[in-house]
């Protein structure tokens, strides 16, 4: 009796375009030859992968069209063939794809999948408390310079030489893209959810290495420090007050400590 594991993975492997004995074990019948059959799972399985990719990055899909997206969606498939238990997962490379399958010219199609995959994950976050800020009275002012925080799970930083949110909110309104246009600096991104619905917004340059220093677990002292790049020192404590008040009310700070 053949080995049902061998069967099995022969099969996953053919599926997957790898190299595979699967073809001896599957006899051909009158009608249907044995590479028929199998093409036919094959095919099938790519589709759902195709379909997964376009899920997964609808914007990117609706700006290249379903006969472009197709194209690279296939040539991705079998560059990357998928290797999670979840097709949730399937797309995790396929920016980095992009940076190699298009030349210079259109790496703005790198950076809107990005844009894309960041969505879904954050999307997809676990759920997690946020900070009160009345909660900020109970903190002793001499305290303060050694404050450190936890940011919210849904929290993501991305930074973009291209145009892509701009490009990426059109095309998520049905509505005509921009062309894409690069800038000489990127552009520092913040994106999280709240209440049920993704939010983002640009960050200012103090803004985003401020939020930068808070993700990596420094504390209020250096964050305040830090900010005299671009601000006078007597302007310093108010300026990181309004960041740290607008975090709080944003939901992006889940504890203080």
């Amino acid at each position: 009796m053949m080995d049902l594991y061998r069967l099995q993975t022969g099969f996953q492997s053919y599926l997957t375009s790898e190299p595979s004995a699967v073809r001896d074990m599957v006899v051909d019948t009158k009608k249907v030859c044995s590479d028929t059959r199998l093409n036919i799972y094959r095919d099938a399985y790519q589709s759902r992968l195709l379909k997964a990719l376009g899920c997964n990055f609808p914007c990117l899909n609706n700006y290249l069209g379903d006969e472009q997206f197709q194209q690279v969606g296939l040539a991705y498939v079998a560059a990357y063939p998928s290797h999670h238990r979840s097709i949730r997962w399937f797309g995790d490379r396929f920016a980095a794809f992009l940076l190699d399958y298009y030349d210079r010219s259109f790496h703005f199609l790198a950076e809107l999948a990005t844009f894309e995959w960041h969505m879904t994950l954050t999307f997809d976050s676990a759920d997690d408390g946020v900070f009160d800020p009345a909660r900020m009275s109970e903190i002793p002012p001499e305290s303060w310079a050694d404050m450190r925080f936890k940011v919210h799970s849904t929290l993501r930083r991305i930074n973009f030489f291209w145009n892509v949110v701009t490009i990426w909110e059109a095309l998520a309104n049905n509505q005509a893209p921009c062309d894409p246009v690069k800038n000489q600096c990127e552009e520092a991104w913040v994106l999280w959810r709240k209440d049920y619905l993704n939010r983002f917004y640009l960050l200012k340059k103090d803004e985003a290495w401020a939020m930068d220093t808070m993700i990596s677990g420094r504390t209020f002292g250096e964050f305040c420090e830090g900010l005299c790049q671009w601000h006078d020192e007597a302007d310093v404590g108010l300026r990181a007050a309004s960041l740290l008040k607008g975090w709080m009310q944003s939901g992006l700070i889940t504890a203080i400590f």
